[in-house]
């Protein structure tokens, strides 16, 4: 849907003005660039009802900044994604229309530290099998398990393929 747009600020008073958005967070004033994540709900609205305003709209701004995020750290640089603001405040600062909706702002820069990487819930608290709750016991026996379905799939893929060629040769 490409739903969302974006507003690149460089100038410091602009900067400013958004970190005092965002909830006077003026740590954000050392990144020499901003991106302003918005989107267009009514546009997903359009073609997915009240299911793409409410969520698809949403989504799509959260996909488009992780994506941004990436690719920046792929570029050397460092970015912080930035949720807290006042929407009001950030609106005003940026003359954002009625219509369009502020998701997020990243700040990116060259980074001063790397910091430790957060750490995360083991596999078998966050992953359930087939249904909510059924619990991951034991990852090595399932990915054996699951190794082999995916050779088959790819096995199956491949026949169906190979079927397909020989049609379009007849």
């Amino acid at each position: 849907m490409q739903d969302w747009k974006f507003i690149l600020v460089t100038e410091p008073a602009a900067r400013k003005e958004i970190a005092e958005a965002c909830l006077q967070q003026y740590w954000m004033e050392t990144a020499p660039v901003y991106v302003v994540i918005c989107s267009q709900p009514e546009k997903s609205e359009r073609f997915y009802g009240e299911r793409g305003k409410r969520l698809y709209s949403i989504q799509n701004a959260a996909a488009a900044t992780e994506n941004m995020l990436i690719a920046a750290h792929d570029q050397g640089l460092g970015g912080c994604w930035v949720s807290a603001f006042s929407d009001d405040m950030l609106r005003r600062a940026l003359n954002i229309p009625d219509g369009v909706n502020p998701y997020a702002v990243i700040t990116i820069g060259y980074p001063d530290e790397t910091p430790a990487i957060p750490p995360k819930f083991p596999i078998e608290n966050v992953v359930f099998i087939e249904k909510w709750g059924n619990r991951l016991r034991d990852i090595a026996a399932f990915m054996e398990h699951y190794a082999e379905h995916v050779v088959n799939a790819a096995k199956a893929g491949k026949e169906f393929v190979q079927k397909a060629i020989e049609k379009i040769k007849e």
